[in-house]
């Protein structure tokens, strides 16, 4: 059975491996407007969860002590989420 097992994962193993030799590679079929967007939001997303997270610690005091938890959607209406999404976004336009 063990033999099976082991013979099975290496048949598996030799068909990923040898796979990328029998496809053609492809570019991506983005336009410019995917291009500049896609990332702008994405930043802007990992600005606003940063903020959300970190904006009680930062403020610390009331604000801490008032700020929902990190695992509700509530945290997202904090001052730091909206400060977090701007800073994101333009975080990313300012390195391009």
């Amino acid at each position: 059975m063990k033999l099976r097992g082991l013979a099975a994962a290496a048949v598996v193993s030799a068909a990923l491996v040898g796979t990328p030799t029998l496809s053609t590679p492809a570019a991506a079929q983005t336009g410019q407007a995917m291009a500049t967007a896609l990332p702008v939001v994405l930043w802007a997303v990992t600005g606003a969860v940063l903020g959300a997270v970190a904006w009680p610690m930062i403020a610390g005091g009331a604000a801490a002590g008032a700020a929902p938890g990190v695992m509700s959607a509530a945290a997202f209406l904090n001052p730091g989420a909206a400060v977090g999404t701007v800073i994101g976004g333009a975080g990313y336009m300012m390195t391009r």
